[in-house]
């Protein structure tokens, strides 16, 4: 079995990009050898990323490309030789280029005709010639905004490089770049085995890198800190709140993971506790700890490089600069809240929200009309509403929010409870960014679910009608994140809301002259309805049932999953077949027709059996079926929908819908206009594919 070790070593690499490099470096590499038909063993090769190396191991790899035989097609043989058989200039010319004779040519017959052709065989080249280009070819396409220059080298990287290692099995490849030519000789853990090691073998790489303090395996060395860090917070009786991506990053920075507890004074944990997570989590990649309540407890753990003589210097240490960004965060606490939060409100006019859309205060004021006009259609207190929409982006003009951006609303929300604001108006504000992310909760009270709507709604159509909609992977101002942020509150929150009225309604409010309101209004539902549409097939659901519920443009997205799920059960059911087809059929005899069709059916001209049976079974089912639709039961009303599977299948093989008597083929068109409503009340199931 052949292995592939390659490591390129480096000064300390950027943390929140470490993993991204090495994988792109590795994926480069593995379409080169696709490319180039070398075989590989996919499931066992990976890649590797430490703080000063990229690597990765290619496993049982082919150690000769396959040889290939390339046909060269010539002229044709019509062209090629006279009427004696002699070859003309176009055949010797051919066989040249070749390096054979004419006699050596062979002959290939196609439905065009006959032509020269002469296959060459190309010997495939060994593995270890073929690496070092597909190295560098890899390297060049590397994501690094910001390549740097070192020493008087006229070649850059992301950072300066120091040494590569390229082996296969214990062997060295010869390769050469960055003014280096690679070993077998590696750097050990920076502080601990600073001088150089030889790899043995490749399978040998991560063993030999442990043994002197570096764990290359990112994902063993990420588990490493999260055991650690979990095993001290136990040691301190409390619970240590590991975020995810500050575990990546943090993992990202050391070599040699060693966690240790540090403490502050317990004074500061009067100030809110978020500023003081903020603090340890962004500024000094510290993981906060919790008691038993959930309260922050006055400590930390934080995560050294090195495995001290002295722990306890390195401790004070993490301690003394973690004090000073406290200290700042109690400092802003106390000097913000020396001004009333709405005093703020002046300055949002200073402040621009987005050129044609005006100052954050404009912004303000626009989500207090949305607001006013959601407490109508949700029965809100609207004094509450404006009060809100006053405070709501306050806190972007104090020193903590200055400090720590990620704390606007929440701290807001503090600062609106110290004053004696309502509880009900300090959540609104707390929450008026969820859901945040893809797996973040919606806000908790109607309000709140209100509010954030509005600030979302407001941002959407004002950058549609300003002309700056997101284009391809381009969304600068995060309306796709803000649109499904909208759809998810309105739909767990079950709130009974006329999408599309409240569109046009946040449309109105946008300030720019000479607005298209009607064409906005359509690009932004368009745009609604699209997330959507990705949001379900995302769940599972098939295209063909979304597009049969979504298709109607349903105004109430509280209700939507409820008539997809019904509609893909609907799908399994023997008669929705019948019923499809039917509703197609339907659809296009009634799109055909340029006659007015009377709203009520009249029985007297119902003449055939078949069309009595039809109207009769509609009638029998009629109240309870849009009972049913009303009170969102929708797979009951289906279930009514398939009683219809029969009579409307004799109907269309027994009865000549269009009728040379003209009251008869209206009638009939009634008959089918009613079906088609019914249909059309839960979804156009003319568009299942079944």
């Amino acid at each position: 079995m052949t292995q592939i070790l390659f490591e390129l070593g480096t000064e300390e690499l950027p943390p929140k990009s470490l993993n991204s490099l090495a994988e792109s470096l590795y994926n480069g590499v593995i379409e080169e050898l696709q490319k180039a038909e070398i075989g590989f063993n996919l499931s066992k090769s990976r890649w590797f990323a430490s703080p000063r190396r990229l690597a990765f191991i290619l496993d049982d790899i082919d150690e000769m490309q396959a040889d290939k035989v390339i046909q060269r097609k010539g002229p044709a043989v019509i062209a090629a030789f006279d009427e004696n058989g002699n070859p003309k200039p176009a055949a010797i010319g051919f066989a040249k280029s070749v390096g054979v004779e004419v006699s050596d040519l062979q002959t290939l017959k196609t439905d065009k005709g006959e032509w020269l052709v002469y296959d060459i065989k190309e010997k495939g080249k060994n593995i270890t010639e073929l690496l070092p280009d597909f190295i560098k070819n890899s390297i060049g396409k590397m994501p690094i905004p910001k390549p740097m220059r070192w020493g008087n080298n006229e070649f850059a990287f992301i950072r300066p490089v120091h040494w590569m290692v390229l082996l296969k099995n214990s062997e060295v490849i010869p390769f050469e770049m960055f003014s280096i030519t690679a070993s077998n000789q590696t750097r050990g853990h920076r502080f601990h085995f600073p001088d150089f090691i030889t790899i043995d073998s490749s399978d040998s790489y991560v063993s030999q890198l442990e043994s002197v303090r570096v764990y290359v395996d990112q994902e063993s060395r990420k588990e490493s800190i999260r055991q650690q860090v979990e095993k001290v917070a136990t040691s301190l009786n409390g619970v240590a709140k590991i975020d995810v991506d500050l575990l990546q990053e943090v993992a990202s920075i050391v070599e040699y993971p060693v966690a240790v507890a540090g403490s502050f004074e317990e004074s500061f944990l009067q100030v809110p506790p978020e500023a003081l997570i903020s603090s340890m989590q962004k500024h000094q990649k510290y993981f906060p700890v919790f008691d038993n309540n959930n309260q922050l407890m006055p400590n930390f753990i934080a995560l050294a490089n090195i495995e001290s003589k002295d722990v306890s210097q390195v401790i004070k240490g993490f301690e003394k600069v973690i004090r000073p960004r406290l200290a700042d965060a109690g400092f802003f606490w106390e000097q913000d809240r020396k001004q009333p939060l709405q005093n703020r409100f002046e300055m949002l006019k200073k402040m621009t929200f987005e050129a044609q859309l005006g100052s954050l205060a404009d912004k303000c004021d626009r989500v207090a009309s949305i607001l006013k006009y959601l407490s109508e259609k949700l029965e809100l207190n609207q004094e509450d509403a404006v009060r809100v929409s006053t405070l709501l982006k306050c806190d972007l003009l104090t020193d903590m929010v200055g400090e720590f951006p990620d704390l606007q609303g929440i701290m807001g929300a503090y600062y609106a409870q110290s004053q004696g604001e309502k509880e009900d108006v300090c959540t609104a504000i707390r929450q008026q960014y969820k859901p945040a992310f893809s797996n973040d909760s919606i806000p908790t009270t109607a309000l709140a679910q209100a509010t954030a709507i509005a600030d979302k709604m407001d941002t959407l159509c004002g950058i549609f009608a300003v002309g700056k909609k997101p284009s391809g992977n381009k969304d600068p101002f995060a309306l796709r994140r803000a649109t499904l942020g909208i759809i998810k509150i309105i739909q767990q929150g079950e709130l009974n809301l006329n999408i599309f009225d409240l569109i046009e309604f946040c449309v109105r409010q946008v300030p720019v002259q000479n607005l298209n309101v009607d064409s906005i209004k359509a690009e932004v539902e368009d745009f609604v309805l699209q997330r959507l549409k990705n949001n379900y097939l995302e769940q599972g659901f098939s295209h063909d049932v979304v597009d049969a519920v979504l298709s109607l443009k349903p105004a109430n997205l509280a209700d939507i999953s409820k008539r997809i799920a019904a509609c893909a059960q609907f799908k399994e059911d023997s008669s929705s077949q019948a019923l499809a087809e039917a509703n197609k059929r339907i659809s296009n005899i009634l799109k055909k027709s340029d006659e007015s069709i009377p709203d009520k059916v009249t029985i007297r001209l119902l003449n055939e059996q078949e069309e009595k049976n039809l109207f009769g079974a509609i009638e029998s089912i009629k109240r309870r079926y849009y009972q049913q639709v009303e009170s969102q039961n929708y797979d009951d009303a289906f279930n009514f929908l398939t009683s219809l599977a029969e009579p409307v299948d004799k109907f269309f093989e027994n009865v000549m819908v269009n009728s040379d008597d003209t009251e008869i083929r209206l009638n009939r068109l009634a008959v089918l206009s009613e079906l088609n409503q019914m249909f059309l009340a839960i979804a156009d199931i003319s568009k299942l594919e079944i």
